[in-house]
């Protein structure tokens, strides 16, 4: 018995740069002097070559999968796209648009969230300590008379004791005379 042979052929197809994407990495807020990194990637066979272009500018800014903009200014800010391409051909990324905050737009945003979130909590303890108050000051019934003990002193009953001992040394004086 022979053994059959089990040979695979592979086809290597060439293709053109698919739709390229872009990434970015950076912090939350891209502040003057930060960091940021734009990373493309496509689909190609051959592996694709990369160029960065800002939008309305035609020299590329940079060449290579990862662009970074190191010490980002205002006048960084724009639109960025690369371009895919290899010897099938070529295809770019949509647009990206990248922006510096300013430290007024960063103000804005820390307002609108005390805005949002602190003083609604704010609130709420105001109304519950309002409430708290309330309950505990309605423990005593406003409607309800209060009794009270009131101690009196009763002068009337003083004098009369007092006059009634003054006319018993009297007549006892007067016993004696």
């Amino acid at each position: 018995m022979g053994r059959k042979r089990s040979e695979s052929i592979s086809i290597d197809v060439k293709y053109a740069p698919k739709l390229p994407s872009v990434s970015v990495s950076s912090s939350a807020e891209i502040v003057e002097g930060s960091s940021v990194t734009l990373t493309c990637s496509s689909d190609a066979n051959p592996a694709a070559n990369y160029t960065w272009y800002k939008k309305d500018e035609d020299s590329p800014k940079a060449s290579g999968q990862i662009f970074i903009i190191t010490d980002f200014r205002a006048e960084h800010s724009g639109s960025y796209y690369c371009e895919a391409q290899n010897n099938r051909g070529r295809s770019n990324s949509t647009s990206y648009l990248i922006a510096v905050s300013d430290k007024t737009t960063m103000i804005i945003r820390y307002t609108r969230w005390t805005l949002v979130v602190v003083i609604p909590i704010l609130l709420l303890l105001v109304c519950l300590w309002m409430r708290k108050k309330k309950a505990l000051s309605s423990t005593t019934e406003p409607h309800e008379p209060i009794e009270t003990v009131e101690l009196h002193s009763y002068p009337d009953y003083e004098n009369e004791s007092n006059s009634a001992a003054q006319r018993e040394d009297s007549e006892e004086q007067e016993d004696q005379v």
